[in-house]
């Protein structure tokens, strides 16, 4: 098997170095000396059970350019291209290798220098006796690591490629040909043909396969044919002649056939090879040339383009009607006019150069210029002119053809509106990503756009908490390029569109709404604005995540035909992002808020999937943790006290919400379970309300919980939406609860900013299921990669590197 030829990178970095590898390396009962005797010129290197590089030959130093101090302790992933290692590819590797007992590759592999080779390699698991593994692959357990065999095989792949390339080149030209292609050997046998022969003469191939050459011609040009053939065989090596081509069902086609010997490389004729071509065309297209003249005129005025004739004088000589309907002069107007007369001033030095190469140097010369009509309009054109010439080479003049490309810059305008625009977002996602408050990402949201050449101005307002759902209120709070003074009522009157405007509210259908030509606006306020800040066109972005809405962003640009449809896409993109952002804020704000809002619920809402279990079971359970894997499926971490694990599994067996569970550890009294809840309406109320579940507990079928809240969140919506999903449930008390200044939040604070989410995941999911529990693990390393869908070398590393980062927080590291 082999891999497609990546991309070229750079060589490998440090990256893939492992910091300690000696207590995974191959025991084994030779050294890699030892192969490099058995194979010759191979490159030889063995690996432990991760793929760490323990030693490697003389040969696998010349091969690869690396020396023993870079290479070993690193990972085979360092010889891969950075695709191929991005995409799991050399894990991958080593996993087949396992598993079936060996595996060769053909693949490019990554010098220390970044060039790239063609490799042949090959990977044997090895056990930890030291002996090679069999084919039927060998156990984790029973691997002591790997042994790599590699040899260079760029020249040769190098050399098929082209072979095969050539091949593939000379056929594609046989069939390729539009005309008729043939070969006959020295006594007139058919060698090859392709298949424009059957289709233009409609002998089949097996007719074909016993014809002799002449018996294509007509009957009268046979004794020619036959003679220009004795001439290619003997004489001539390359002869045109021309004869009627004889059909099978007798029509007569003239062609003209090129032939040409064929010789061995000991310079013997083989026979001869040729191309007949259907003149007919060219035949029919004398005739067309001598009747076209008669229309000319008729082609000129149907033109949809401009077509103009000067004189080296720059006198007009030639034009279609289109030029008078373009330009609205009269023809008594272009008399004695210049040609640079109809372009617009500041572009009239470059239409002069481009006549001036094209009378002068010969140039067929493409420009672009504004043509300038009667009435003062400026309308994009692409002029497409080249030199007129009589039959001795005189300069007469210059023609061409203008086309209207109005629409296409347009297009053009609209993608560099749109590139500045993903960099104006890219820069706000970076701010985003290192802000500690809202207020810094609404400034740099601002800032942004109102800094960027197309823009004028920019104001974002937030979403008023006391506002009733159903009119939500934004007032401005950030503004960049307007006043002080007027940014209140430039803000609402594009946020709340008048009724003369004829708009949807952007807050109400969470769209972008996109205000154009506004200096012709019906509304008096959009008018002023567009003249005050000299814009004429608006967009108003909502601020949402999932289904709340945060604010509102105003942008005004100066284009009247600025926030096309694929401007407005990024500014919806834009929106949802900033609103997650800020959701997230408000998550991580309640975790480190020195006073908070804590609300206690009773429900018997059989809705809830752990009320129902409750119920049904007569038991106790406790929510003692809430991972969520995606917005809609979440992992339950549950203690359960008065139930057999036996009537648990039937009682989730039968619950529909409930698509995966696993019993993590059990007593006499309790069990610890791990299920997968998909649709759980409270889990998601409170990641979008940036609260988070306190505590959980269900008593036969009465459940009491406790959420904690941000001040600044809306409660009145976070309580509206639980009773409506679980209608059983009301609130039974409200309090605010006073948190010491120093808490465990900032330590979480601090371990959560080292680490990533794929990393926390795994630290996560590692603790409360059970893989820390000793001493007997109540889930291994594969069970919990396989919660969270990946696969166990990289659990293994993710759990690494995020315990690695909590213990340097834990005993206060600087890194």
């Amino acid at each position: 098997m082999s891999e497609n030829p990546p991309e070229r990178t750079e060589s490998a970095n440090g990256s893939d170095r492992h910091e300690t590898h000696t207590d995974e390396a191959v025991d084994c009962q030779f050294d890699v000396h030892d192969f490099s005797m058995l194979v010759g010129d191979c490159a030889v290197a063995t690996f432990d059970t991760d793929g760490t590089v323990s030693a490697w030959n003389d040969g696998a130093r010349r091969l690869t350019g690396y020396d023993d101090e870079t290479v070993v302790g690193s990972h085979y992933r360092r010889f891969f291209p950075a695709a191929a290692r991005e995409s799991g590819r050399p894990e991958r590797v080593l996993e087949r290798a396992r598993t079936a007992g060996s595996v060769e590759n053909k693949a490019w592999r990554v010098r220390a220098d970044g060039r790239q080779f063609f490799a042949r390699e090959v990977i044997v698991p090895i056990r930890e006796d030291g002996t090679i593994g069999d084919e039927g692959g060998l156990e984790i357990d029973d691997m002591g690591g790997y042994v790599w065999f590699v040899q260079d095989r760029t020249e040769g792949h190098e050399r098929e490629r082209k072979l095969s390339e050539e091949k593939a080149f000379v056929e594609s030209v046989f069939e390729a040909q539009p005309d008729v292609v043939y070969a006959f050997d020295s006594d007139e046998n058919y060698l090859e043909w392709n298949d424009r022969v059957p289709a233009v003469t409609g002998y089949t191939e097996a007719e074909l396969a016993d014809m002799n050459p002449v018996e294509f011609i007509a009957p009268e040009d046979r004794e020619r044919i036959r003679n220009v053939i004795q001439r290619v065989l003997e004489e001539d090596e390359y002869v045109t002649a021309e004869a009627n081509l004889l059909t099978k069902d007798g029509r007569r086609i003239p062609y003209e056939f090129n032939s040409a010997r064929i010789t061995g490389d000991d310079g013997a004729v083989l026979g001869f090879t040729g191309v007949g071509r259907n003149v007919r065309e060219r035949k029919a297209r004398e005739q067309a040339l001598r009747e076209e003249k008669a229309f000319t005129e008729s082609v000129l005025e149907a033109q949809p383009d401009v077509l103009y004739a000067y004189d080296t004088e720059g006198n007009l000589i030639q034009w279609n009607d289109q030029f008078e309907r373009e330009t609205g002069y009269t023809p008594a107007e272009f008399a004695d006019v210049n040609p640079l007369t109809f372009i617009a001033p500041e572009d009239r030095d470059r239409i002069e150069d481009a006549i001036d190469r094209i009378l002068e140097e010969g140039e067929r010369v493409t420009a672009e210029g504004r043509v300038l009509t009667s009435d003062g309009d400026r309308i994009h054109y692409e002029f497409n002119s080249a030199r007129i010439t009589d039959d001795d080479g005189t300069v007469l003049g210059f023609t061409g053809v203008a086309r209207d490309i109005s629409d296409r810059k347009a297009r053009e305008r609209e993608l560099e509106r749109l590139e500045r625009l993903n960099a104006i977002v890219r820069t706000i996602d970076e701010t985003m990503v290192t802000a500690d408050t809202r207020d810094e990402i609404e400034s740099a949201i601002v800032e942004g756009f109102a800094a960027a050449d197309p823009y004028r101005f920019a104001v974002i307002g937030r979403t008023d908490p006391a506002s009733p759902v159903d009119r939500q209120s934004v007032g401005p709070v950030s503004w960049a390029g307007v006043d002080e003074s007027t940014v209140e009522d430039v803000f609402t009157s594009f946020v709340e569109p008048p009724a003369e405007a004829n708009a949807a509210s952007p807050i109400e259908t969470r769209t972008v709404q996109r205000y154009r030509n506004l200096r012709e606006s019906p509304v008096d306020q959009w008018r002023a604005t567009a003249r005050e800040h000299g814009c004429d066109s608006v967009a108003v972005v909502p601020i949402v995540a999932t289904d709340r809405t945060f604010g509102a962003i105003v942008v005004a640009a100066a284009e009247a035909d600025a926030f096309a449809d694929r401007e407005r896409e990024v500014l919806q993109e834009f929106g949802g992002t900033i609103g997650h952002a800020i959701n997230a804020m408000v998550v991580r704000q309640l975790l480190y808020m020195d006073t908070i809002d804590e609300l206690e619920f009773e429900s018997t809402d059989r809705g809830d999937t752990c009320i129902r279990l409750s119920e049904d079971l007569g038991c106790e359970l406790s929510l003692d943790h809430l991972l969520p894997l995606t917005d809609e499926v979440f992992v339950y971490y549950l203690t359960v006290t008065g139930a057999d694990p036996e009537r648990i599994r039937e009682g989730v067996d039968d619950d529909d919400a409930v698509s995966e569970y696993r019993l993590v550890d059990a007593t006499d009294d309790e069990s610890y379970w791990e299920i997968v809840v998909r649709g759980s309406a409270i889990a998601e109320l409170l990641t979008e309300y940036g609260a988070r579940l306190q505590s959980k507990v269900v008593r036969d079928g009465v459940g009491k919980l406790t959420v904690q809240a941000s001040r600044d969140a809306n409660l009145r919506e976070l309580v509206d939406g639980i009773t409506s999903a679980y209608p059983e449930t009301e609130l039974v008390s409200k309090r605010t609860v006073d948190r010491p200044v120093e808490t465990r939040g900032d330590f979480r604070h601090t371990v959560e900013s080292l680490l990533t989410e794929k990393q926390r995941f795994a630290l996560e999911a590692a603790y409360h299921g059970g893989y820390f529990e000793w001493p007997a693990r109540n889930s291994d390393a594969s069970e919990v990669a396989d919660r969270l869908e990946i696969a166990r070398q990289t659990f293994h590393q993710h759990l690494r590197v995020a315990l690695e980062k909590l213990l340097s927080a834990y005993f206060g590291t600087d890194d």
